[in-house]
Parts: C-alpha cells; structure tokens; sequence
C-alpha cells in the first residue's frame, strides 16, 4: 500500500500519559507515530483542539537496550473517535524538543529501512 500523507506513520506500541487537568492523569498507549505527531488510544475523551501535555515512554533505537527515554510534550487534538471501549485520538506536536525530535526521526528512519528490506 502506498503511503499518500505528508507525514507517513509507523505503527509502534509506547506507554504515555496525558494531562486531563491539573489532578487528571489518564494513562494511554501510542499507537502510531508520524514526524508531526501521534495516534493514541486512551480511555478518557478530550477536547478537539485543545492542547495537552503528554510524557512519552519511548524506547532507545537499539531495540536490544532497555533503556526508554521519557519525552514530554505538548500536543494539540484534531480528532477524537470512540471505538470499543477506547478513544482513537489523534495528535499534532505543539511543543517538542530538538532533542526528542531527532528520536522520533530516528525511529521513523529505522522503520523505513527495515520495510525497504522486506
């Protein structure tokens, strides 16, 4: 299948947390992740086109480590849609750092090499 968006997703299964309020925190999982954001899965709805803070657990690029690295942001909603029992929400990076950026690039380029190869 032919990848038609202008950022192309790669599917991943990541922790994450997001901010509902300043005593609402709701636990999620990242489902998919593009360049400009993230796809989550999360028991609570939001608000569309309200910004979030959300903490990432992404792991190292060497899958053979254990180490994650724990990325904060902050994250506006486009969409929001019930499905089952859990939100698939989609994301749009408001607020991330160079340094986290270049992390997601590096996952989303390590994927694209494994797919060329298969």
């Amino acid at each position: 299948m032919i990848e038609l968006r202008k950022n192309p997703r790669t599917n991943v299964v990541w922790r994450a947390v997001i901010k509902l309020g300043e005593e609402n925190i709701v636990a999620a999982k990242v489902v998919n992740i593009s360049k400009g954001g993230v796809l989550i899965h999360c028991p609570a709805n939001v608000e569309v086109n309200k910004e979030y803070r959300l903490l990432l657990n992404v792991p190292h690029i060497d899958q053979t480590s254990d180490q994650t690295y724990q990325v904060h942001c902050k994250m506006r909603v486009l969409n929001s849609l019930l499905s089952s029992e859990y939100y698939h929400i989609n994301l749009k990076f408001t607020e991330l750092s160079d340094l986290h950026r270049c992390l997601f690039e590096a996952w989303l380029s390590l994927v694209s090499k494994y797919e060329q190869l298969s």
